[in-house]
């Protein structure tokens, strides 16, 4: 189960900081639990501790407190001598089997043991076709078959064939993965087989003779010195399970592509096919009969496989080995479930508060545990932790100072760094994500990726221009808060601080005017979150009514898991519930609210999403990513709704959020649309129009400096009318530096930017925000226009097809000198096309630049 347990059952309210102290405050049904973890030093050794203040209960509540592995005669429940309270040890006993692994036993996979071969060079999986055989039979997620580097975690252009969510999947390290469609993980026997052709890259997967997913991947380079593994990837890949745990009963590995018919003819019989599906294995193993340290090929003397065992569940699951624990503060029963693994707590019933401390610790044998229970000073266990969460004492005192650059005003936009505590003293990385500002105008809440949150003030110090020597004005940083997940968006409601979190949107308290937060309040946790490193949660929007909005990433190359994989969600004003307002996202970076009440998302290359796309989002509507959470079967073009705009990655590799300009300082610019780029750390305008109901439009860049970092979130700040824009670098993108802060300032010079963008049968008409020179904007050979198609598929982005360049017929500029019709011959709607000038403003100054754009209907001349 992914997401929070029904708020009925358990709700976790929020975290309070007191010092080095944290005290988690949650329900369980209607009783109220304060709870916080402590560590204690004693001579025998470490002893962890959980303190519990609990309210009021109607029922016993039980509490689990330890488990084990498998049961054994060592995990008698046994009583203790002592006077701290009810002591117990749990799962130790002279009969406790000892971890050895024999040489000579009968071969498993058991969740903790790997075949390897030497010279995996020998088994082409770049430059030659080849498949992939086997026999196996689980219940979990594993790798059946990979090719790696010997050491270290996955890298690049590493192959591995493996189970996850249950299903087969193929993955290439850093190009994308095809996963089949059904569930095999059940605990039955299935032969499964892959196959690649080296020309197309087409990837099949079947799984008992039937084909079963498809799709395409091929790899960048080529890898040396790899090795081949069999039940094992890396430390790092494909997940917690790396290691197989269940029954590979026996491998091949062909030099080319086996036929439809010879796969099904090879999953008939117990060990085999017929002769043809047995011709030509470069190498094979039968591990039905394995025992000893390798296990040779049945094609000869080659490819031995160096059998390296490991103790069953070393890696995977739950193991804590032999435990002492104790319960100090009030009576309280031991008990342990039926089937031996797990030892429980139950707390009485009652009407009055109780508090204790549960305490436990590693013990090698019952001396030990007798030793442990001697040694410990009970004294200040059971405390009442009510006076924590009234606010406690600064954990970061010393605020940071950092200069902010101010430019000149030398052009139509001056854009001043606004330099961030890189230098800190708790090396915390500021990859800023997100910020708001406060009503007085002279602070910002800011976010940064590793989970800290940082108060700036002096905004109100920053001059509104200037026209003499670049000035460096004082900036003040506190940090406020750390620990939060991902954080990757902040937003000021009524004086209180929301951040949107990975896992929920949290308030942040500050109850004694340090400006430390001492109180970390779960607003709304219905967030479900997956082990997936790539289901962020972006951006946080509100709207007139006081819902808040974030967009929620899906699974990436996997299908979803949970509904909000891929979505759009929206949570009421108070918190209580939250809603999919669309499906069918990839990697949506922020939001942005439209005045009609509609939305605008941007979403990323990749499987399903042949480019970058700009989303004008409606509610209800499917944005294409088949591997999103929805309930779409056609998987066509014409079953999503279309994009404003697709973005070749040239010019945006990474888009982020969008953001209405809102100022009057902003001049010809009030009213128009921005977007921030993630990839390459620019800003574009993005002109549009709406025909039938579709809006259609394009992207052209701001006239200014590439920032060395992607930016992501901007605001306007409502004192000065300028644009604050802030971003990181954290996953792929071009601009690496790992966070900043900019102003971007218009200081009211002539500017020609696209802001208008319409599209006819005779043409395209650009309007800009300034006036042009007649001549120039009349010249035909000023201006170039090309087209080029996208085909969208399961596999990963698209390359241009059919792309050429369009005749200009002609071109005109309207009275006011703004408006240039262009005249295309043969015009007609396309997934993408650019437009490129080179012109004059109306005051002799150069105009340059470039559109993408998109068309998906003509209008009315």
């Amino acid at each position: 189960m992914y997401g929070p347990l029904p708020r009925k059952w358990a709700h976790l309210k929020g975290i309070y900081n007191h010092g080095p102290r944290t005290i988690v405050s949650y329900t369980v049904g209607t009783t109220s639990v304060l709870e916080s973890p402590g560590l204690v030093e004693t001579t025998a050794g470490s002893v962890l501790t959980r303190t519990f203040n609990v309210g009021p209960r109607d029922r016993d509540m039980t509490l689990q407190v330890a488990t084990i592995e498998r049961p054994s005669g060592a995990l008698a429940l046994l009583k203790l001598n002592g006077s701290h309270g009810t002591t117990v040890a749990f799962g130790m006993g002279n009969d406790e089997p000892k971890a050895e692994i024999p040489k000579t036993e009968s071969f498993s996979f058991n969740g903790a043991t790997r075949v390897e071969i030497a010279n995996g060079d020998d088994f082409d999986m770049h430059g030659r076709d080849f498949s992939i055989t086997a026999r196996i039979r689980t219940k979990k997620d594993g790798t059946i078959f990979a090719k790696t580097k010997q050491d270290g975690p996955w890298l690049a252009d590493g192959k591995t064939l493996f189970l996850r969510g249950g299903r087969l999947a193929f993955d290439i390290g850093w190009v994308g993965a095809v996963q089949s469609k059904r569930r095999i993980a059940d605990g039955k026997p299935h032969d499964i087989a892959l196959t690649w052709n080296a020309k197309t890259g087409a990837v099949r997967m079947y799984v008992d003779g039937k084909l079963d997913g498809s799709g395409s991947l091929k790899p960048k380079a080529v890898q040396k010195s790899f090795v081949v593994r069999i039940g094992y990837t890396s430390p790092n890949f494909p997940g917690k399970n790396s290691f197989f745990d269940g029954d590979i009963s026996r491998v091949a590995f062909f030099q080319r592509e086996l036929t439809d018919r010879e796969i099904a003819e090879r999953g008939r019989g117990a060990v085999g096919g017929s002769a043809a599906a047995e011709r030509s294995p470069l190498a094979e193993w039968n591990f039905e009969k394995a025992q000893g340290d390798t296990i040779a090929s049945t094609t000869g003397k080659k490819h031995v496989g160096n059998i390296i065992r490991g103790i069953a569940n070393s890696t995977n699951g739950p193991a804590i080995g032999s435990l002492v624990a104790g319960f100090t503060g009030a009576a309280v029963n031991w008990s342990r479930s039926k089937d031996g693994k797990s030892l429980r707590l139950t707390i009485p019933a009652g009407d009055k508060p109780l508090r204790g401390t549960l305490w436990f610790a590693k013990a090698a044998d019952l001396s030990e545990a007798h030793a442990i229970t001697a040694g410990l000073d009970t004294t200040q266990f059971g405390e009442d932790l009510a006076p924590l969460t009234k606010g406690g004492p600064q954990r970061w005192n010393a605020p940071i100072k950092t200069m902010a650059q101010i430019a000149q005003d030398q052009g139509p936009f001056a854009v001043d760094v606004l330099n961030c505590p890189d230098a800190n003293p708790w090396n915390a990385r500021v990859r800023l994500t997100g910020f708001d500002f406060y009503p007085d105008g002279d602070r910002m809440a800011a976010s940064t990726w590793d989970g800290d949150v940082w108060l700036l003030s002096g905004l109100s110090q920053l001059p509104d221009a200037v026209h003499g020597p670049t000035k460096s004005v004082e900036l003040t940083w506190q940090r406020i808060a750390t620990g939060l997940f991902q954080p990757l968006g902040v937003k000021l409601v009524d004086g209180k601080l929301y951040v949107s979190c990975r896992d929920q949107i949290a308030i942040l308290h500050d109850y004694n005017g340090d400006h430390e937060i001492d109180y970390i309040e779960n607003f709304n946790n219905d967030h479900q979150v997956t082990e997936h490193f790539h289901e962020f949660a972006m951006g946080l929007q509100t709207d007139d009514n006081g819902n808040f909005y974030y967009a929620k990433s899906a699974r990436h190359a996997l299908t979803a898991l949970v509904p909000h994989h891929g979505t759009l969600l929206r949570v009421s004003k108070d918190g209580s519930r939250t809603d999919i307002l669309a499906n069918g996202f990839r990697a949506a970076n922020g939001v942005c609210l439209n005045p009609d009440g509609t939305f605008i998302v941007t979403d990323q290359e990749g499987h399903w999403n042949p480019k970058n796309r700009i989303n004008y989002v409606k509610e209800g509507g499917f944005y294409g990513n088949m591997f999103g959470y929805h309930d779409v079967k056609d998987s066509s073009d014409s079953a999503m709704e279309q994009p404003l705009c697709w973005i070749t990655n040239a010019f945006d590799r990474s888009p982020a959020e969008l953001l209405w300009v809102d100022s009057k300082k902003w001049g010809p610019l009030n009213g128009s649309l921005l977007n921030f780029s993630y990839g390459y750390g620019k800003v574009y305008v993005v002109p549009h129009e709406r025909v039938d109901g579709q809006v259609q439009g394009g992207m052209c860049e701001f006239p200014i400096a590439q920032f060395p970092t992607g930016v992501m979130r901007g605001r306007f700040r409502p004192q000065g009318g300028q644009l604050f824009t802030c971003g990181m670098f954290a996953w792929a993108g071009s601009q690496h530096q790992p966070g900043g802060l900019y102003r971007i300032r218009y200081t009211g010079k002539p500017v020609h930017l696209p802001v208008g963008l319409k599209a006819t049968p005779s043409g395209m008409q650009v309007t800009f925000s300034g006036a042009l020179d007649p001549e120039s904007a009349k010249d035909t050979d000023k201006f170039a226009v090309k087209t080029w198609s996208l085909k969208r598929t399961a596999g990963y982005g698209s390359k241009h097809y059919d792309e050429r360049p369009s005749k200009i017929t002609g071109v005109r500029l309207s009275a006011d000198g703004r408006t240039v019709s262009i005249d295309i011959d043969g015009m007609k709607p396309t997934w993408c096309m650019e437009i490129t000038y080179s012109l004059r403003g109306s005051n002799g100054e150069a105009v340059n630049g470039r559109i993408h754009n998109t068309i998906h209907k003509l209008g009315k001349e």
